[in-house]
This record gives structure tokens, C-alpha cells and sequence, in this order.
């Protein structure tokens, strides 16, 4: 006490006052505002893991662009705009300082690979008009989008707006819908909903029985909404290829009549069908190939001796001949066809149109669950050597040759997992073995002996 007070002695009165006023102050607490995140201009921005979208329309749907200040704030805005946006499963960032002084951020995302195609049924726009208006507001937008209901909503209401400009106000709603077996839309109608169908008829076809052209189309159009437009994809999807196997390729539908159902609630439709002419084949080849290279590819194609134009026979010829280039290594061969009609000579000719890309090749094989002897034993079996061509499927086919020969005792589960990468055009294959569970054992007789 005696230190303190020569301390204080020591001092002018103003200079005490402020220091008995300094500890006041250190025992509160004082409030004070966040400080924000300091920003910087924004000097590049990389978008990784995109496949689908371009990596221009993301940059532009996150909101930031390059020389625009950045920091974490707004870089989690900017993510979080991603993921709104309904066209991706996950989004992360990562930014560092840039040699000029700046931001370098780079986004990560994972898209949603399911899209869609759109439509609009019983609205006074046509699909066309709607595809453009989208586009203009949606960077993301390409003609397809996400089924999920936030992407829905969104449309829906841009709908409405352009609608509702346009003297047309009306809610809409958006729907996936199946048109054909493993072919669905993006549905957009009016909210009050659409009249479903009941029965289908048909008139004017001598090709086809009415009854055979009546069932097809009933397997897929029964209780879907009715519209003009939907219908008509759903007689290209089903009824014209029925034609077009019997070379009937110009069949149209000039009448699809509606009235309401007497039985159900719905509507029964009624359609016309003009069949056209039988063209008959001429000649199938291979575009943009040699005539011995045709021949050879067309081997490969398996394509029967074709009396008529069964535009459905070639078809299955274009997926064997996918199916055989993907089996050569060309896993990301595509083949499709077309044709030029003759109309008056009512002929045609078939083209089966490759597109290779590149061979890949096998890398390593990595061999999980098993000891030495069983893992040497499957790089015996494994046939695939490094560097060989590396054929699609051949993982899967042979974990089935493995189970079929029963080389092991007690196997369980089997995988094949391989990693395609797709700029080194290589393929590491990794197959995981398990045991079986064991086996019950039979119950213990815990009685005295000569009881049962």
C-alpha cells in the first residue's frame, strides 16, 4: 500500500483521475460491430468438376465477375446462388492471393447430371418462345433443366411473368412426365391441369391393324394429360416406328380429334393416320468411309439382307456397332444414323454415322480381399494387359466367369470398380472380393443324456 500511494504522489490529479477511469473501463465489456472481411479485386475464377455446363454460364450464375471485389463473404454468397440455382449437388470454394495483388477463387461444384428437356402443353406460347425466353434469364438454362421442385417452381413463375407481359396472366405449374418408355419431359401447363386420357382410336390404317396401333399407344398414353403437342410425341415415340419397320417413312397423323369420355373422367382421342408409300432400300453404308471400310464396319453391324426399309433393323445395327467399338477400347463411341429418301422413286438409303473418339487402354489392376495364392490366381485369369485395349465390361464379365468356375470356397459379395480417366484415356480397374457369412451351425442339445 505504502508502493501504491509514492506511486500516486507521483502523479498530477488529472493523470489519477484517468487511471482510476481506465479501470472502470477494464472491468466492462464493450460492444463492438463486426469488422467486414477485407475485400480485393477478383483476378481469376476457375470452375472445376463441370461436365454438363459450361464453365461461362456458372461464372455468370454465381454473380461475381472478374475485377469486382471479392472476400469470403461474397464468395459464400456466390456459392450459395450456385446451389439455389437447383443445378447442383454440392459447391465449394477456395481463393489465395494473386501474384497482381488480387483474389484467385476457384469453384468445385457437382452438377445434377439428370436433365431434362421442356415442353409447354395448352399455354398460348409455344415450346420455342419459352426455350428463348429462359435462356435470356437463366445462364444455366441450355433447353434442358433439373426435374427437382425448386427448378420447377422458379420456371413456373418466370413463366407466369412472360405470360402475364404478354396479356396472358395464368398460374402454371411444371411436372416430369414419361411420354415414352424411358423417355421423360419437363412438363409446363396450365395449373388447373389437363383432361387425361381414356382410350385411344385409330382410323385410315391398312399397314397396321388398328387394334395392334390401339395397344401400343394404350401402354403408354393411359391416364397422361392430354395435350396436342404431347400426343403428337407420343405417336412419334410409339406408332411411327412400327411403320418405319414395315418402310412406311412417311406416315403422318393429319386428324387427332378429342371428346369427352362417357365411362371415365377424360377424354377419348381419336386419330387419323395417312401411311404413305413403301420405300424400299437401296443401300446402307457408313458416312464419310471407304466402300471397304463400310463393308467391314457393317460386318461388325450384323445387319440382315433388308427386302424393305426397316429404318428399326438399322437402328439395332448402329447399337451393335456402338456396342462393338466400346468393346475395342472406343469407350466413348457414339454411332447414329440417318437417311436419304427418294420420293420419287420411293427408295431410300441408310447411313450409320461413327463418331469414335479415343481408344483407351488398360492401366493396373489392383486385387482387395483375398491372399496372396487367391489374388495371384485372379491376375492369371485376368486376361487384359497393360496397355491392351481396354474393352467396356470386361470387369463385370469376368467377376462372372469367376463365380461360374467356383475357383474360391466360401466367395461372398464381388465388385469391379473401374477409374476411367478421361484425359489420360487409361483405365485402373479394382476388384473387391468378400467371404461369405458363415453358415448356421446346427442347435446344441443342452438336456441330460436319453432326454430329448
Amino acid at each position: 500500500m505504502a508502493r501504491l500511494y509514492t506511486m500516486v504522489r507521483g502523479m498530477s490529479r488529472i493523470s489519477f483521475v484517468l487511471l482510476l477511469f481506465a479501470g472502470v473501463l477494464a472491468g466492462q465489456t464493450v460492444p463492438s460491430k463486426p469488422v467486414p472481411p477485407r475485400g480485393f479485386p477478383v483476378d481469376s475464377i476457375a470452375i472445376e468438376g463441370n461436365r454438363i455446363l459450361s464453365a461461362s454460364a456458372i461464372v455468370a450464375a454465381s454473380g461475381i465477375g472478374r475485377g469486382e471485389t471479392g472476400n469470403s463473404a461474397i464468395f459464400d454468397a456466390a456459392r450459395d446462388r450456385l446451389l439455389a440455382s437447383g443445378y447442383f449437388d454440392t459447391v465449394s470454394y477456395r481463393y489465395k492471393p494473386s501474384a497482381s495483388g488480387g483474389y484467385e477463387v476457384a469453384f468445385e461444384v457437382q452438377e445434377v447430371t439428370l436433365l431434362y428437356p421442356i415442353r409447354v402443353d395448352a399455354l398460348p406460347v409455344s415450346t420455342e418462345e419459352i426455350t428463348a425466353y429462359l435462356k435470356s434469364k437463366d445462364p444455366l438454362f441450355t433447353g434442358k433443366m433439373p426435374g427437382t421442385r425448386e427448378v420447377l417452381r422458379r420456371t413456373a413463375q418466370e413463366i407466369e411473368a412472360y405470360l402475364a407481359a404478354k396479356g396472358h396472366a395464368q398460374e402454371v405449374a411444371g411436372r416430369v412426365i414419361a411420354i415414352a418408355p424411358e423417355r421423360l419431359e419437363v412438363d409446363f401447363t396450365p395449373i388447373r391441369g389437363l383432361p387425361a386420357v381414356a382410350t385411344v382410336t385409330f382410323e385410315g390404317s391398312k399397314a397396321i391393324e388398328a387394334i395392334t396401333l390401339r395397344n401400343k399407344i394404350n401402354e403408354v398414353a393411359f391416364g397422361l394429360p392430354f395435350s396436342d403437342a404431347g400426343f403428337r410425341l407420343l405417336l412419334q415415340s410409339q406408332i411411327v416406328p412400327l411403320y418405319e419397320a414395315k418402310g412406311y417413312l412417311r406416315v403422318t397423323f393429319p386428324k387427332v380429334v378429342t371428346t369427352p369420355a362417357t365411362d371415365v373422367t377424360g377424354v377419348d382421342v381419336n386419330v387419323t393416320v395417312d401411311e404413305g408409300s413403301e420405300y424400299k432400300l437401296v443401300r446402307v453404308a457408313v458416312a464419310g468411309r471407304s466402300a471397304a471400310e463400310s463393308a467391314k464396319i457393317l460386318k461388325r453391324a450384323k445387319l440382315p439382307q433388308l427386302t424393305v426399309a426397316n429404318f428399326e433393323e438399322v437402328t439395332q445395327a448402329a447399337q451393335r456397332v456402338k456396342d462393338s467399338m466400346r468393346k475395342q477400347g472406343f469407350l466413348d463411341a457414339e454411332v447414329t444414323t440417318d437417311r436419304k429418301l427418294d420420293d420419287v422413286k420411293k427408295t431410300v438409303e441408310f447411313f450409320l454415322i461413327l463418331e469414335t473418339g479415343p481408344e483407351y487402354t488398360f492401366g493396373t489392376l489392383t486385387v482387395n480381399g483375398l491372399g496372396l495364392d487367391g489374388e495371384a490366381a485372379i491376375r492369371k485369369m485376368w486376361s487384359v494387359k497393360h496397355g491392351d485395349s481396354f474393352p467396356q465390361g470386361y470387369p463385370d464379365f469376368f467377376l462372372g466367369k469367376v463365380k461360374e468356375e467356383g475357383i474360391f470356397d466360401n466367395l461372398g459379395d464381388m465388385k469391379a470398380d473401374p477409374n476411367i480417366n478421361e484425359e489420360t484415356h487409361v483405365v485402373d480397374v479394382t476388384l473387391d472380393f468378400k467371404g461369405a457369412p458363415p453358415k448356421p451351425k446346427a442347435p446344441v442339445r443342452s438336456g441330460f443324456p436319453g432326454q430329448p
